[in-house]
């Protein structure tokens, strides 16, 4: 979903807290549990247009908690594909970079056109998102800038001239979207339907005043007024603005999409499903581990890597309810101790929330209960360290600002912020796990650090951060994901150039040779099998592409 995690949006801390003050009031009006946002008090049920589709391994349920959400009709094993849909609606993210509303790609330095119409920023006269023929490029009629988007645009006068900065993010975008799904309703009334069946909580979000506001400012007087479309009621274009923010993904680079059956997935911290976006912004979802029959099928709307504190506030902030799956539910993550901080009385790394749901429950230190060793001295209880939420939140929106001004192509910056927060932080807290995941990839890459030029001492390093990324990978985002792939790609190089060089010097047998060879090939087909899903124009299919070479190359060594 438009996220977050992933490219996110921050507002200065006053803003913060009057918007945090709001939805503690709008809470009361609503108590989603994990997935009940999709809840539609109007649906009917006997509504042909959600009948079950013959063929598919899923079919729609509803219940009075969950809403409306997908469940599997036959075992899914992991991998399968789930489905594969085109957008109802696709364009730029809030607050996003310009982008040519054409193609809805970024700007290549100044080289750019003006439309003859609106006056918007173009790539090129020939972009294919440009296209007015029905019968010719099918998507591009849909998705692109048509000749009705142009006279919408410049309705009251040419109000692309606004568009000065092509590098900066401005808010200028953030009406496009919303204006495409007002003229789907009679471009193309069938996706407009579909748009519509979505939840927009309204009644949340209206009493929420920082959302409402921004969105009547920034969209609802700017479609009404600026381009004097008086036609569309404002209670409408909000509903628009609602149903984005609530079911939109996050597509491509900066751009956000509506897909009409996609949104119906349930939310869970731990997913059992991923998703991609091609060229064309078609979505494909796949089961990342075995979905059994009955069982919901989930997706997460937060970034999985991130801790139960920052992603229930992202929930809460964007997507307007509160979540309380297994993981929120569980003070430890499901055992990955990545929210753990690190005790300063007994020094264990043990201070976790005493209830994760509660946003304002203290932080107390609960050490493992370990059992005594003939003739150890016996282990000392902790004398009972507490935190306060505030506390907490002060200290964690601190090194997240540090984390964040990181540059993640910076080796010894990346590596000081490890060892700074060691003696504060659990092992796999998620800011050091993401510091972490920007070294297990750029160890190898970056000038300096190229993978046959790193002392066995940095290979090793590289190693050993990847095996602690994926034991953590393994059990918040398991099976056929990503963050697997890639970090399974990153392995094994240094297991091979290590092994190569331990050969050549005589310091393992033959036989040591075939077992890290069989580590390294168990690696990259792992690898391969993940990142071979992945549409082949990403970077990922390229790296699934690679995986495959390499593995044939080991092979050949065995």
């Amino acid at each position: 979903m438009c996220d977050h995690d992933s490219r996110k949006q921050r507002n200065s801390k006053s803003n913060k807290k009057n918007h945090k003050r709001q939805q503690q009031q709008a809470s009361q009006q609503l108590n989603n549990n994990n997935i009940n946002h999709n809840n539609n008090n109007n649906h009917d049920p006997d509504d042909p247009d959600w009948e079950d589709s013959p063929g598919k391994p899923y079919k729609v349920k509803i219940s009075p908690t969950m809403g409306r959400y997908l469940v599997a009709t036959k075992d899914i094993a992991a991998g399968e594909l789930i489905v594969r849909e085109e957008a109802l609606v696709v364009g730029p993210c809030q607050n996003a970079k310009p982008v040519c509303l054409g193609c809805l790609k970024q700007f290549d330095g100044e080289h750019y056109i003006r439309c003859m119409g609106c006056q918007w920023p173009l790539c090129c006269p020939t972009c294919p998102g440009l296209e007015r023929d029905d019968k010719a490029g099918g998507q591009a009629v849909r998705l692109g800038h048509t000749d009705e988007e142009c006279a919408a645009l410049s309705a009251a006068g040419p109000s692309g001239r606004r568009v000065v900065d092509l590098r900066a993010r401005t808010p200028l975008y953030n009406v496009i979207v919303p204006l495409r799904i007002l003229l789907l309703e009679k471009q193309d009334p069938a996706r407009w339907k579909a748009i519509h069946k979505m939840q927009s909580q309204d009644d949340v979000r209206r009493q929420i005043p920082g959302v409402w506001q921004a969105n009547q400012l920034g969209v609802v007087d700017r479609i009404r007024n600026e381009f004097g479309l008086q036609q569309y009621p404002e209670d409408v274009i909000h509903t628009l603005c609602g149903i984005l923010e609530v079911n939109a993904f996050e597509v491509g680079d900066g751009l956000r999409a509506l897909y009409g059956v996609a949104f119906l997935l349930a939310h869970d911290c731990t997913p059992n499903t991923s998703h991609s976006d091609d060229e064309l912004r078609a979505l494909s979802l796949r089961a990342s581990v075995p979905i059994p029959k009955g069982h919901a099928i989930t997706l997460s709307y937060a970034y999985t890597i991130q801790g139960t504190l920052k992603r229930r506030e992202h929930l809460k902030e964007s997507k307007f309810f509160d979540c309380c799956c297994s993981r929120c539910s569980d003070p430890t993550e499901l055992g990955s101790m990545c929210s753990a901080l690190v005790c300063p009385r007994c020094g264990r790394p043990s201070v976790l929330p005493t209830d994760p749901l509660q946003a304002d429950a203290p932080w107390r230190c609960v050490p493992p209960r370990l059992e005594p060793r003939p003739g150890a001295k016996q282990e000392q209880p902790c004398p009972g360290y507490e935190m306060t939420a505030k506390e907490v939140k002060e200290f964690l929106d601190k090194l997240t600002d540090e984390s964040e001004a990181l540059d993640h192509n910076d080796v010894v910056g990346l590596e000081g912020f490890l060892v700074k927060h060691a003696a504060r932080l659990h092992p796999n807290h998620f800011l050091l796990l993401g510091a972490k995941h920007s070294l297990s990839q750029v160890y190898g890459k970056v000038q300096g650090y190229l993978i046959h030029q790193l002392p066995d001492a940095l290979l090793e390093r590289k190693l050993t951060i990847c095996r602690d990324i994926l034991s953590i990978f393994d059990l918040l985002e398991p099976g056929v994901s990503r963050l697997r792939g890639i970090t399974l790609y990153e392995m094994h190089a240094p297991i091979m150039i290590l092994t190569t060089r331990q050969f050549e010097a005589n310091a393992i047998s033959r036989k040591d040779l075939r077992t890290r060879l069989r580590e390294v090939a168990s690696c990259l087909e792992q690898a391969a099998h993940i990142l071979c899903l992945e549409p082949e124009s990403s970077s990922e299919g390229a790296v699934g592409r690679a995986a495959q070479d390499a593995l044939q190359r080991v092979r050949q060594w065995q």
